[in-house]
């Protein structure tokens, strides 16, 4: 059990460095193409930062373990919110931009209400896939096309950053770091579900769902040290469209993800009522204050008693 439990938590070690340099060498190449920077945050940050959970998806489905698949994300959805926004909002209040709230929330409940729908087809196949993957295409392609049409928008010259190899050892190292962090994380959370005599599931929506959110974690704390709470929402709303959309479609177009039953009664319903509760927040004076960074904490606590 110790053991299983020390293989868990270097996986994520492993899964969080691999993030970090598979961003890191993606945004310098990104600028050494001259590529604008915010369409390098709406893209390859928003994907790097995905790439845990979709690494992990992808493993544990062609692995036969989809329970820890579809946790995955259900989880990391739950977490970003309760979690990691509660503790954003308890350490400094975080503002809210009107692009989080009149069109990046839209997607992200739309999304989720659409997950929960097809959850009841029981698996999650390759043409619910092909739908989420088209939906983060369109979605990509709308946020390029409406930064280009903002005042005072000049297209990117070439930029002078040279190419450097380092940029695509960064890359390579990165993704080699995240499948050996996925498969130490996978296998031994199923070591762990048995020796617990748990499920899966609930594995994968609890530590595996944690270990994957560490790359939204850390840049949630980065923020909040720098006071530039902005970015904070759009980087949690974000992550969980891309995590849906992108991790969901791309892992189901590949491999079935099968959907237990229990999960449409309690975990699915809980992912949306966090969605509901952050739009109530995000509305309230346009700031996500301690108070209600406390009640979003408290809310995830219960949600683990109840789940175990």
């Amino acid at each position: 059990m110790i053991l299983s439990v020390l293989t868990f938590f270097t996986g994520a070690v492993l899964l969080y460095a691999g993030a970090e340099g598979l961003v890191r060498g993606s945004i310098n190449i990104a600028k050494a193409m001259g590529i604008r920077p915010v369409v390098i945050g709406l893209t390859v940050v928003a994907f790097g930062t995905s790439a845990p959970e979709f690494i992990v998806s992808l493993i544990s489905a062609l692995a036969g373990s989809s329970d820890i698949a579809l946790g995955n994300v259900v989880g990391s959805n739950i977490a970003n919110i309760g979690l990691i926004l509660g503790i954003a909002a308890f350490l400094r209040p975080v503002d809210v931009d009107t692009h989080s709230l009149t069109l990046y929330y839209p997607v992200l409940f739309i999304s989720s209400a659409l997950l929960y729908l097809f959850a009841f087809s029981n698996s999650i196949g390759f043409y619910h896939g092909i739908f989420f993957i088209t939906g983060i295409l369109l979605f990509t392609w709308y946020l390029i096309k409406r930064t280009n049409k903002e005042p005072g928008y000049t297209s990117p010259s070439k930029s002078n950053t040279p190419l450097k190899v380092v940029h695509v050892i960064f890359i390579a190292g990165g993704a080699g770091l995240l499948v050996g962090g996925s498969h130490l994380m996978v296998e031994s959370g199923v070591a762990i579900a048995r020796e617990l005599g748990v499920s899966e599931f609930v594995i994968g929506i609890t530590l595996v769902a944690v270990g994957t959110s560490l790359p939204e974690l850390a840049a949630t704390i980065v923020a909040v040290v720098k006071k530039n709470t902005g970015i904070i929402l759009g980087n949690i709303i974000g992550s969980n469209i891309f995590n849906i959309l992108f991790v969901i479609g791309g892992v189901s177009a590949i491999h079935p993800i099968f959907v237990d039953a229990s999960s449409r009664v309690f975990e699915f319903p809980v992912m949306i009522a966090f969605s509901i509760i952050l739009f109530i927040f995000m509305r309230t004076s346009f700031v996500v204050n301690r108070t209600e960074g406390i009640i979003l904490l408290a809310a995830y606590v219960v949600f683990l008693v109840f789940l175990f």
